[in-house]
């Protein structure tokens, strides 16, 4: 038997604990074409969901999906078997093929998609709050009238939040400006506050792209993090085309190296591949953490390469798996799944050159998969 082969039957019942994800919307199974081909596309813009058929990851999602209903790998006998059963059903269905196990998962004020408790009824699986620092500063905005009262409310909502049992909080920042991140000064940050207040009362105001006043934010999540001790998950840049100088993850040096906030793992989530300062930023940093797998929907093709990269970059307890799953429930399944097919690969390739035995890299697999997110965020307790 090879170690490719030995590695499926070892791996093939064992769970990802997919540590960043967000519940799927509101929908019924039975749904338009465009919407499962929006679903295997990073960017949703008309012109890419035509394409979408003509794309690895959405012919390998309906072979795999037609494997597991029992129908033809087409668009149309997909959709109507998926129309044939309750989506409570279907979703324990791809929850138990995907070997999911428990989840952490963003708190969305968007009523049309599911809050984490709701998900976790319906899959069955534990399912812990992460809590998305920025919309939380939007909500909180229009009730504020200095930068210092915005700095307070954040605060203790952030701490508040942790102690109703949410696990860890996550910063968006490098998505709406620039990873150049800089300690930014209360007056700086009383200006920017005055600023974005000018644009709402303007009616101007859409989202929280105000780069000092992010930056802002972040340090005050920092600091509840480091209080608290807990996870500080950072969503790099999701589009390829966005300055790359300016999303060098370099620039996080400067919040690594500030003592007081070297207890708080800092979990760098990825949906494009990791940036090689990443993985620079993962050797050196006891605190940072990296998890390529948002980017394995865009990219399949590359996960194993990006595994065996990773592994034979830095040490294996600071990799974590996870599926950036959203929208419908097929996302977070095959990202799990490409996990899963992705690690056998990376890790049995590295047995068959000599470089790891298959008690490490079945020990690694397990890591990866689950205990290393685990340990990280404590839950389920």
């Amino acid at each position: 038997m090879s170690a490719v082969d030995w590695l499926r039957e070892r791996l093939s019942d064992r769970t990802l604990f997919d540590h960043s994800c967000q519940p799927p919307e509101r929908l019924s199974t039975r749904i338009p074409p465009d919407y499962l081909r929006r679903c295997f596309m990073p960017e949703s813009l008309p012109d890419t969901l035509r394409q979408t058929p003509y794309t690895v990851a959405y012919r390998l999602a309906l072979r795999w999906l037609a494997q597991y209903l029992g129908c033809d790998p087409t668009e149309e006998a997909i959709l109507h078997a998926r129309a044939e059963r309750s989506f409570e059903e279907y979703v324990q269905l791809l929850a138990e093929d995907a070997r999911l196990g428990p989840a952490c998962a963003l708190s969305s004020a968007d009523e049309r998609v599911y809050s984490p408790t709701e998900w976790a009824a319906l899959v069955q699986r534990p399912v812990a709050e992460l809590v998305a620092v920025e919309p939380l500063a939007e909500k909180l905005l229009p009730h504020c009238t200095s930068w210092d009262e915005l700095r307070t409310l954040l605060a203790q909502a952030l701490a508040e939040a942790v102690g109703r049992g949410a696990v860890a909080l996550v910063s968006d920042f490098p998505r709406r400006t620039s990873l150049a991140i800089q300690p930014i000064d209360v007056a700086t940050a009383d200006r920017s506050f005055y600023e974005v207040r000018a644009e709402m009362d303007a009616g101007l105001f859409e989202q929280l792209q105000h780069r000092r006043l992010l930056y802002a934010l972040f340090w005050v999540a920092l600091e509840v993090a480091a209080e608290l001790t807990i996870p500080l998950q950072i969503v790099l840049p999701r589009h390829p085309a966005r300055d790359p100088h300016a999303d060098d993850p370099a620039y996080l040096r400067t919040v690594l190296d500030e003592p007081r906030y070297q207890h708080v793992p800092i979990v760098l989530v990825s949906p494009l591949r990791l940036h090689p300062h990443a993985i620079a930023l993962a050797r050196q940093y006891p605190q940072v953490l990296l998890d390529p797998g948002p980017s394995f929907l865009a990219y399949p093709g590359l996960a194993s390469a990006t595994i065996r990269e990773l592994v034979t970059s830095v040490p294996t307890l600071k990799l974590l798996a996870s599926t950036g799953g959203h929208f419908l429930p097929e996302h977070q399944w095959f990202v799990a799944r490409v996990w899963r097919l992705a690690l056998v690969e990376a890790l049995g390739s590295l047995v068959e050159d000599g470089l790891l035995t298959l008690a490490e890299a079945e020990m690694d697999a397990m890591l990866i998969l689950a205990g290393n997110a685990q340990r990280t965020y404590r839950f389920p307790r």
